[in-house]
């Protein structure tokens, strides 16, 4: 059986980055970019299922565009990818993209997270909300796959949002007015629009019916 070194080298040698150490971050990024279509099952401080109560798969692959600080989030962005579900999720797995989302959801429901909450993940880019620029610095970002213009949100993705909405609810101490949650279009006008306002109205009808 080869010794820890010279494993890590083929490793290293496999994922094609030049060697930092037994237990360098290069490393680790590098074979969790390689290994991006494995789901890897995280325990998240906050506990968090990997299958919800209403069947809505969940699986956590950690993306490397995140910051090294840490936030406490006030609310929630909400985005569509314009993409596919697929693709989306291997871009936002792709360090050179510079962009993730703390999940994506898919037209059944399905969710990929792709950060814990106190993250610091890049979904908004020069944003304000409340009169604080830097959305990231303090807000969750929340993903629909495809162009929400082109089409409306299933019912599936709605009861998705709402099941991973709630529960940070209560987490995070945000209001139940709803007056955290917003959208890329509403924190960066004039530079972005999604999501559609179809999609945002649905999803605030379900929240409100479910915060009741």
């Amino acid at each position: 059986m080869a010794d820890l070194k010279t494993l890590t080298k083929n490793i290293q040698r496999y994922v094609g980055v030049t060697a930092d150490g037994e237990y360098g971050p290069n490393t680790a990024r590098a074979v969790l970019v390689k290994l991006r279509s494995t789901a890897v099952t995280v325990t998240e401080p906050e506990g968090t299922s990997t299958e919800s109560d209403a069947g809505f798969p969940e699986v956590f692959k950690a993306t490397p565009n995140v910051s090294s600080s840490t936030i406490q989030p006030e609310g929630v962005v909400l985005h569509h990818s314009y993409g596919s579900y697929i693709g989306g999720v291997e871009w936002i797995l792709n360090a050179d993209s510079n962009v993730s989302y703390h999940a994506l959801i898919d037209m059944d429901g399905s969710r990929t997270v792709f950060a814990n909450d106190t993250q610091r993940a890049w979904h908004a880019g020069v944003s304000s909300f409340n009169g604080k620029k830097g959305c990231n610095n303090f807000m969750l970002g929340l993903a629909f796959s495809g162009d929400t213009y082109t089409r409306v949100l299933t019912p599936a993705e709605i009861d998705s949002a709402v099941e991973f909405l709630l529960p940070r609810f209560k987490r995070w101490g945000w209001p139940k007015d709803l007056s955290t949650i917003t959208t890329h279009r509403d924190v960066s006008p004039n530079r972005k629009v999604d999501v559609d306002i179809r999609a945002e109205e649905v999803i605030m009808k379900a929240l409100k019916k479910a915060l009741i």
